[in-house]
């Protein structure tokens, strides 16, 4: 049982003790899409703002678009996105990646809900369904491309997915819904919000779903680890106006997964995941501004098992985050944002749990937006990060406490200091064109496993040696750093009620992080260190990418809805520290991008009646593939395809709505990874509105 109250404390001290003159805190989305007629954001800068304002590539997926997708998790609705892969793994498991690079946990997209982070520190990954958000409470998505470390912090090198939920205070949000079909999947989800007046509010969403895992055939060792995916989902998000020039904020969060889940070494492995977390806010205006003061903490307990002799992993991980910015004007032209935060984060050496790896994070942040003219902004932005770097408890492997891993608690005593920016120059040069020409650079620390887990294993059969060291990370790993430069154009076209959007970008990521030649790390000294290590992290080289997304959007009249996107990307891998000289490793970026991705969808309303129709091309790449056998990886082809999905629905009243949805049913099954081919999803659901 974890302990979340004494953070929401914290957070009623502060509202008790806190001053200031206020006269508006949060967001109301709701009002502010009434006004401008289209979604509106306030992510990037702090200030609302429309998606052709913001000074970033950013795609909004609003709650309209989630609804109507036919989509039963988050990834399914971002794989309509220009620029992004989704690759499934299991009938529970999947990986998100934006203009490429996606990989198996794939650590470069940064995930927040309501600002709080859901990217889990241990592996660098996106859990997509241990996200504790029922999709029926998400007010909008937002999709940023490119590295945006400067405006939403660090491990946003690939983009960040923004999830904002609907308001407590704001919005009334009340929904069941009963899904299913194929797969026996079975699940039900409730939303609902609680109003004590006009001064406060509580949201209680939760959510559980069951599922038999995809029968297409697989080897051996994965049908071995497979298992029907289980969620369970509570969410408690509550707001109160505390004065009228302030409020505070209180969130509780707990989910819980059983699914199998493949490890960025391309393992498949069953795991558990448990998350909690805990996060409370205080905002206000005053004299100096708009400003907001946070803490939240996350907490992760996650068991993995590879099927091997002594592979069991567990895991616990925490982070705390204390975050305090302001958001404020000098003049009629500039608007600024000052930050601070810290961040600490432990993970304990299972199964010895005296021992832990931990760092401190300290960051400063700025952000400077100036209307040059009318038809001419400049946005800036800069950000500096300070880890300190800690090891304590043993040092010897967890399963054998009588050898020593390959390094010792002082090499751990270091510290990284790395910077990074946003500069976007907007040019207007009528109300419905835009010019973006953008240059940033992004940041990803390597995961709390890559800098600090080790672990023993018997040997294998015929081995001389009493043990050998299967897995470890390294306190040698320097982050990764991607360098971006963008120019994009948006066009509104009133005569067809459409946006039409084009980027083109350059990306270099320096510093690989992946599973290297543990003899090719001059830090270890193998003449007198003597067990083998089979897997160590490390920089495994430097990568280069080239790409361009078109696309449009429109409506014609009120019943027709329609889009079109194309993005194309060539990826050139530069590695200097492969694992195995001459063979393939987890980090093959050249070969599993694809080159290009095509999406289409057309949707028809009339009276009750409503259907939409999603159509995506990706063409063929090849996926890193471990072979147990062998020692090695190797890469499993997968083809070129096209997936139809898509929903058809009907309101009965003004609460109950029924619909039949289809994800990938033109085809039995198609192969998106190097685990099982996805099969067919058909499901009939039910969902009141009330």
């Amino acid at each position: 049982m974890k302990t979340l109250f004494p953070l929401a404390s914290i957070g009623i001290a502060l509202a008790l003790t806190a001053t200031g003159s206020a006269t508006a805190q949060t967001i109301n989305y709701g009002e502010l899409e009434a006004l401008f007629k289209e979604p509106v954001t306030t992510s990037a800068t702090g200030k609302p703002q429309r998606q052709t304002e913001v000074p970033v590539t950013m795609d909004i997926i609003t709650a309209e678009d989630i609804r109507r997708s036919g989509a039963n998790d988050i990834p399914e609705i971002l794989r309509n996105v220009a620029g992004v892969d989704v690759w499934r793994w299991t009938n529970g498991a999947t990986d998100v990646g934006v203009r490429g690079y996606n990989q198996a946990a794939s650590p470069r997209l940064l995930v927040l809900v309501n600002g709080r982070q859901v990217y889990l520190d241990h592996y660098g990954v996106t859990t997509w369904n241990a996200i504790p958000v029922e999709l029926s409470e998400i007010r909008q998505i937002e999709v940023v491309k490119g590295p945006n470390s400067a405006l939403f912090g660090f491990n946003a090198v690939a983009g960040v997915i923004n999830i904002i939920t609907f308001s407590p205070l704001y919005d009334d949000v009340n929904t069941a819904t009963l899904r299913g079909g194929t797969q026996k999947y079975r699940q039900v989800s409730l939303v609902n919000t609680l109003k004590a007046g006009d001064r406060a509010g509580l949201k209680i969403s939760a959510g559980a779903s069951d599922a038999d895992e995809f029968d297409t055939d697989a080897s051996a060792l994965e049908d071995r680890l497979r298992r029907g995916p289980e969620r369970r989902s509570l969410s408690l998000d509550g707001l109160v106006q505390v004065t009228d020039d302030m409020q505070w904020g209180v969130e509780l969060t707990r989910s819980h997964l059983e699914y199998t889940d493949t490890l960025s070494i391309y393992t498949p492995s069953r795991a558990t995941t448990d998350t909690y977390s805990a996060r409370t806010s205080l905002t206000g205006e005053s004299g100096w501004g708009l400003w907001e003061a946070s803490i939240y903490r996350n907490w992760l307990e996650a068991d993995l098992d590879s099927g091997g002799v002594s592979s069991d992993l567990p895991i616990t991980n925490s982070v705390t985050v204390a975050k305090l910015q302001d958001l404020f004007k000098v003049g009629a032209d500039h608007s600024f944002r000052i930050s601070g935060e810290y961040r600490h984060n432990t993970m304990e050496v299972v199964p010895h749990k005296e021992a832990t790896v931990s760092y401190d994070v300290y960051s400063a942040g700025g952000m400077w937006d100036w209307s040059v003219s009318k038809s001419v902004s400049l946005t800036n932005a800069v950000r500096v990060d300070h880890l300190r770097l800690d090891r304590s408890g043993p040092v010897t492997l967890a399963n054998f406490p009588s050898a020593t891993g390959p390094f010792t608690n002082d090499d751990y005593d270091k510290n990284l200091t790395e910077y990074s920016f946003n500069s976007s120059l907007a040019w207007r040069p009528t109300k419905l064109d835009t010019v973006r020409v953008m240059a940033s650079r992004g940041v990803q620390l390597p995961s709390m496993l890559a800098f600090g887990y080790h672990d023993g294993f018997p040997p294998n059969p015929g081995s001389p040696l009493p043990i050998y060291s299967r897995i470890s990370g390294s306190p040698d790993i320097d982050p990764m750093s991607v360098m971006n430069y963008e120019l994009g154009y948006d066009r509104q076209i009133p005569q067809i009620d459409a946006l039409a959007r084009f980027s083109l970008y350059r990306q270099t990521s320096k510093n690989l992080i992946g599973d290297v030649d543990p003899t090719r790390i001059s830090s270890i000294d193998f003449n007198t260190f003597p067990i083998p290590v089979d897997f160590l992290f490390g920089n495994v080289g430097s990568s280069d990418a080239t790409g361009l997304e078109v696309g449009m959007d429109g409506r014609i009249g009120t019943a027709w809805r329609w889009g079109l996107n194309y993005a194309f990307e060539i990826v050139d891998d530069d590695l200097v520290a492969a694992y195995n000289d001459g063979n393939p490793t987890a980090v093959a970026f050249e070969d599993s991008t694809p080159r290009h991705k095509v999406n289409g969808r057309i949707g028809y309303t009339r009276g009750g009646f409503e259907a939409d129709l999603f159509a995506n091309y990706v063409s063929g790449y090849r996926v890193p593939q471990y072979q147990p056998g062998a020692g090695m990886w190797g890469l499993a082809d997968v083809e070129d395809r096209i997936t139809l999905s898509g929903r058809v629905g009907y309101h009965l009243n003004d609460i109950i709505t029924v619909a039949v949805e289809g994800l990938s049913f033109n085809q039995t099954s198609h192969r998106e990874t190097s685990l099982p081919e996805v099969e067919r999803r058909l499901y009939f659901s039910v969902r009141a509105d009330y």
